[in-house]
């Protein structure tokens, strides 16, 4: 009995091993949202702490709603050290623009791109 046992703990523990994966670098997941949405943002402080901070514009005709952007940190050398999914609080009307801060780590320099966003397709009336 002892040793079925043991020989079931070993084989968890191999296969529990053989399941760790190193995590890979995030990507946006809405491909031309460079033709969608535009960004300006720089590092700043909020409170004593870094933040990343900026504005989204919609430079569509279309509602969008759900707005995620990620924020990439990079080292000198321009490689990602850490990276943060952020909602954007609020809904984009078209042609409209919004506000974000997004709290980070002190970093040389910082990337920021739109994850996901919710194209509102409604006929008439308010979405909401």
């Amino acid at each position: 009995m002892r040793r079925a046992l043991g020989l079931l703990v070993l084989a968890t523990s191999i296969l529990a091993a053989a399941n760790v994966v190193r995590a890979g670098e995030i990507k946006p997941h809405m491909a031309g949202w460079e033709n969608v949405l535009a960004l300006e943002y720089g590092p700043a402080e909020y409170r004593g702490k870094p933040v990343v901070e900026g504005t989204v514009t919609n430079i569509s005709p279309y509602d969008l709603v759900g707005i995620r952007l990620l924020v990439d940190t990079l080292d000198s050398a321009g490689q990602i050290t850490a990276q943060k999914v952020a909602w954007v609080p609020g809904d984009l009307r078209g042609g409209g623009q919004l506000y974000f801060s997004v709290p980070t780590t002190p970093a040389p320099a910082y990337r920021v791109r739109v994850f996901t966003y919710d194209r509102v397709e409604a006929i008439g009336g308010d979405h909401r």
